[in-house]
């Protein structure tokens, strides 16, 4: 019996062996020879790390005597991204990359990308993400696919209708006019001559898009909405940290793991109290809410308000708060700091949108807060907005990137 048992462990052990073989050695370069034979190349894979050795490399020396930012120049990849500049230049405009033992193909060309981003078939799956990534976004609808994410989509959407984001308008002007107070306070308080006072952009663009998202999305008070804020960014260190780790070390009880297990229990029972105090603020009978976001996924998260209707769990209510909360606030935040840096930059457009504020509104912005039917109205500020959210790889078809010197 002894012997049976002993030969039965043994060819276990002899099977996972060759499993882990065949997917951390010969499937790799399998695929790498299927992906060579149609003209897709890319840096070699390592055993078990993938193409990581390499990236963490290449990002520690991008990031060595790196000059000070040329205003004239917006080809800022090889800063922001030097591994994937250098593997542009070195493999072409797709590429296959290895994050650890998974595939995964790179590509700045146009027309593939309108291709996956327009399918809907199902063929292209969002199927992988780090671990620590998944914890931090969530398996909200940006994350999730076939007849999941049409559920999901199905709850959300109502609050991303135009009429909606047109209402939303009134509550970001107001905002938006207290922070314009309290940079003039701040210059005022400075002193000196022409009051001047120097703001850190980062800071001040998180914490207003951190303000409408509460505000616009979840009916809650600022302070909760800065807990939620604050245990996303440690969650955002935390992945930033982790993600050019070995992989196995994803998966292994290490103290990193550990403080992310942490973090995200915290998140989440921030989350939970948010939703547990708009349900107790509800009248008696009443719905969940005005129809913003949170109040949506409530209704969904409580089938009975919505007999027959799209339902989600509990798990998917919070990963749908964490998904808008991650991708919404700080992309915000970042596009409208980069567009001030351009402004800053290219003083004589500085100008000419200026213009066109103070044409729309005379008194400087100390009247009425703006409504979205106004915004219409300023053409530069919008073009503006759209062109500093385009930051293309390289030279194509619709884009030239300014010559660097």
């Amino acid at each position: 019996m002894a012997a049976a048992v002993a030969v039965a462990a043994a060819a276990l052990m002899a099977a996972a062996a060759l499993l882990a073989l065949w997917f951390l050695a010969w499937r790799p370069r399998a695929v790498a020879r299927a992906f060579a034979r149609q003209g897709v190349r890319g840096p070699p894979y390592t055993f078990l790390a993938g193409s990581l050795p390499e990236m963490k490399r290449l990002l520690v020396a991008g990031r060595v005597g790196v000059a000070p930012l040329d205003a004239t120049c917006h080809d800022i990849m090889p800063v922001l991204l030097p591994q994937f500049h250098r593997w542009v230049a070195d493999y072409g405009k797709t590429f296959l990359f290895w994050i650890g033992p998974i595939p995964a193909l790179f590509s700045t060309d146009l027309q593939l990308v309108k291709q996956v981003l327009a399918d809907r078939t199902g063929l292209y799956q969002k199927d992988f993400l780090v671990p620590v990534l998944n914890s931090l976004f969530g398996n909200g609808v940006v994350f999730i696919n076939g007849d999941d994410w049409k559920r999901h989509r199905k709850v959300v959407l109502p609050a991303f209708t135009h009429d909606k984001i047109k209402s939303m308008s009134a509550v970001a002007a107001e905002v938006t006019k207290q922070m314009m107070q309290q940079w003039r306070e701040q210059a005022r308080q400075s002193g000196g001559k022409g009051a001047a006072a120097e703001i850190d952009m980062i800071v001040a663009f998180n914490d207003l898009t951190s303000r409408i998202n509460g505000r616009v999305a979840f009916g809650t008070s600022h302070q909760d909405v800065e807990e939620v804020v604050a245990f996303m960014r440690k969650m955002q260190k935390l992945a930033t940290a982790a993600t050019l780790d070995p992989p196995i070390l994803w998966y292994l009880p290490t103290r990193r793991n550990w403080q992310v297990r942490r973090v995200n229990k915290q998140l989440r029972s921030k989350i939970m109290s948010i939703m547990q105090a708009r349900l107790a603020a509800m009248s008696g009978g009443g719905e969940c809410g005005n129809g913003d976001l949170l109040g949506l996924l409530l209704e969904a998260w409580t089938p009975q308000r919505r007999a027959g209707a799209e339902t989600l769990t509990t798990d998917e209510v919070v990963d749908e708060c964490k998904t808008f909360f991650a991708a919404g606030q700080e992309t915000t935040a970042t596009l409208l700091v980069w567009a001030m840096f351009l402004l800053a930059a290219h003083p004589e457009w500085q100008d000419r949108v200026r213009e066109e504020v103070l044409r729309e509104f005379p008194d400087g912005g100390a009247g009425e807060a703006p409504g979205a039917d106004v915004l219409g109205q300023l053409k530069l500020v919008i073009n503006k907005l759209r062109s500093a959210s385009r930051s293309p790889l390289g030279d194509d078809d619709h884009h030239q990137v300014p010559a660097c010197n």
